[in-house]
């Protein structure tokens, strides 16, 4: 079976300023345009979390480390800044850390979906079931959360149940036909001869 996504589909685009997985926006601090002046807003949680996305974005990722951790320090329930944490973390292969991170995220928003999705990917080999359960929390709450439906079909596959991943493949080519060639090709729907 081929690998269809990288390892944070819905993580990436964070530093971009919004989740993907879900209708939240990562508040931004450049309503008038441009880019955070650096020294900028330093006390300024908005600010601060603006520069750490472009500090992630320009690949500068100790930097955007250091700023989303000032975030944290001033603002502990911004759920975003330790998104972004997790993220980094998760970019660096230090998984534990970016559970950690994704946690500290949901404690603030229990439905916060791109946090729910990375941890997710994260705990697929170690902790499948609950990779299981965060998949399916996501897919209760939006039936378009179309990749959702396809890992959580990946899943169920794994754990030879059958019949569930074939619904949650079904669920996933209903909300994106373009994931048709991502799912097994004997979950693929059958083209009936015209």
């Amino acid at each position: 079976m081929r690998q269809v996504f990288g390892t944070l589909a819905c993580g990436s685009v964070l530093l971009a300023g919004a989740g993907a997985c879900s209708d939240d926006k990562t508040p931004m601090a450049k309503e008038s345009g441009g880019t955070v002046a650096p020294g900028a807003g330093q006390g300024d949680p908005k600010v601060l979390l603006q520069q750490g996305i472009e500090q992630g974005q320009a690949g500068k990722s100790d930097e955007a480390k250091a700023t989303f951790e000032k975030v944290v320090a001033l603002q502990g329930d911004n759920k975003f800044a330790w998104f972004n944490l997790g993220y980094l973390a998760q970019s660096r292969n230090a998984t534990d850390e970016a559970v950690a991170d994704y946690d500290k995220a949901l404690q603030i928003d229990g439905s916060y979906r791109p946090a729910l999705y990375n941890k997710a990917m994260l705990l697929e080999e170690a902790k499948p079931d609950e990779a299981v359960a965060l998949y399916r929390k996501i897919v209760d709450a939006d039936e378009g959360a179309s990749t959702a439906y396809l890992r959580l079909g990946l899943m169920l596959v794994k754990q030879q149940d059958r019949t569930g991943a074939r619904e949650a493949f079904a669920s996933a080519i209903k909300a994106d036909p373009k994931l048709a060639s991502a799912v097994p090709e004997d979950f693929r729907p059958q083209k009936t001869k015209g």
